[in-house]
């Protein structure tokens, strides 16, 4: 059988002209030439094992409660729903690199006069000798076909918008990793500071309590005169301030139960089987070697994710100069067709159709070069978006570096006090059981003891908190990628 006339004509122009492409070519923005080599407060030189970190606490509460975040967590769901959203976008954007068959079955019945169409240009439309011998035409025809459609990508417009569509895909995937990451650190800083406030509150009715017998010793030390009226209020003052600061404790214990409850997509009474496993977190004082900024670009999500938006707004570009130039189409359809349903499959009832069609632009009001300026304007946002983001990244890595040392020189002195605070409680007790001590000052010595530990379980928190910053900044993977499969250009 004889090729169609148009199968050659179309291989030829896509091979021939199918790498075209108006695209300009990559250019790192400055920002990313002016990466530093290291972090000024990076003094490490061992990558960071940051998967599952948290494990190191020791705690299992934690490790369930991170677990169930990252599996419930409704900011998480909506980001995975907008993932296959665009997935399924950038498949409606590839698909025109394909041709477009269609399948049509018909049947069609057409009854008219005789002396209209045809039929009344035949006999001149009136009486006479030329009338013909039948006053209607009827026709009933069923057609079976199959249809194609392809528009010739010459100058890869439509290459290009499947380009974009995929960089834009990924670039949701890694927002969907960014809020992963945020989810996770957000829980286990909440954890963390639930966990502070327990010891808040247990502190603080303790406080309370040593003030109220403070201050009823020194009222009757004032009854008998030994003490003066300026100590005896200068007590009351702290004992009722020490009981008015245990109700404010209590509700920001609620609260961080209530944002907890919802960051794992639960009721706060939910949380309470969870919370009653046992409390033994470890404080994590070694190092976190940080990544240098190269291995950044590559871990951290918001980073690139701007740089495949930066990527796709370069493609479309591309996309927006071709449709400057000619596009070339082609349709064809071929099928059978009979007057009859039993002939219907007769092979010798074909039909055939074949038009290709060129459409040039010629005059359109300026539309399509103001579509280029815009997609160059479009670029020119991503590449300033990148760089923020890629300057936002060092420096939250930079900060994140010193925040964690001083923190934890501040976690270290205040263990200090709270030993030179036990010092004094053990002396205090001490003395008072052989007879030479004051129980005021025993009370006293109790006082900065419980107060010493405030602000150790304080300093832990901030501690956590600092640790977990950094982890954050660094683009730390602490879940398992998603066993789906990335979409390369040529999958559909």
């Amino acid at each position: 059988m004889k090729p169609a006339p148009w199968r050659g004509v179309l291989v030829g122009t896509a091979v021939g002209l199918g790498g075209c492409s108006f695209a300009p070519d990559p250019e790192p923005p400055p920002a990313q030439l002016a990466l530093p080599r290291a972090y000024e407060a990076d003094t490490a030189t061992v990558e960071p094992d940051v998967r599952y970190w948290w494990h190191a606490f020791g705690d299992s509460v934690l490790n369930q409660i991170v677990d169930t975040a990252l599996r419930a967590n409704l900011d998480i769901h909506e980001a995975a729903a907008r993932v296959t959203e665009i997935e399924n976008r950038y498949r409606i954007a590839q698909s025109p690199l394909s041709p477009n068959i269609s399948m049509a079955a018909n049947a069609t019945h057409q009854s008219s006069p005789a002396n209209t169409g045809i039929g009344g240009a035949i006999s001149g439309g009136g009486d006479g000798p030329s009338r013909p011998q039948f006053d209607r035409f009827e026709f009933t025809t069923y057609s079976v076909s199959l249809g194609l459609t392809y528009e010739l990508d010459v100058w890869g417009k439509l290459r290009n918008d499947a380009r974009a569509a995929i960089r834009d895909y990924e670039a949701t995937r890694d927002d969907l990793e960014t809020v992963r990451l945020g989810v996770a650190a957000t829980a286990i800083s909440t954890y963390f500071e639930i966990r502070d406030l327990e010891r808040q509150v247990a502190f603080a009715r303790e406080n309370a309590d040593v003030l109220g017998e403070r201050s009823e010793i020194t009222e009757s030390r004032y009854l008998r005169g030994l003490v003066s009226s300026f100590e005896l209020y200068t007590i009351r003052q702290l004992f009722r301030q020490a009981q008015a600061g245990v109700p404010v404790l209590e509700t920001q214990l609620e609260d961080a139960r209530g944002r907890l409850a919802v960051l794992l997509g639960r009721y706060p009474h939910g949380l309470t089987a969870i919370l009653a496993g046992p409390n033994t977190p470890q404080m994590l004082l070694t190092d976190v070697p940080p990544a240098v900024p190269v291995r950044l670009l590559e871990q951290r999500p918001d980073v690139r994710a701007a740089a495949r938006r930066l990527d796709a707004a370069r493609y479309r570009i591309g996309a927006r100069k071709a449709e400057l130039f000619p596009s070339i189409t082609i349709s064809a359809t071929g099928g059978l067709q009979s007057s009859s349903v039993e002939n219907i499959l007769d092979i010798d009832q074909y039909f055939t159709n074949f038009v290709g069609g060129l459409l040039a632009p010629i005059f359109a009001g300026g539309r399509l070069r103001a579509n280029v300026r815009v997609a160059a304007a479009q670029y020119e946002q991503q590449v300033a978006a990148f760089s923020r983001t890629l300057l936002t990244a060092v420096k939250d890595v930079e900060t994140g570096l010193v925040n964690l040392a001083n923190e934890r020189r501040r976690y270290e002195v205040l263990l200090e006090q709270r030993e030179d605070a036990r010092a004094s409680l053990d002396l205090q007790i001490q003395r008072f059981r052989q007879g030479v001590g004051d129980y005021v000052a025993y009370l006293d010595a109790r006082t900065s003891f419980v107060s010493a530990e405030r602000a150790v379980s304080d300093a832990e928190r901030r501690l956590t908190n600092a640790r977990v910053t950094l982890h954050r900044a660094l683009g730390g993977t602490w879940t398992d990628t998603p066993d789906d499969t990335v979409l390369t250009e040529e999958q559909g």
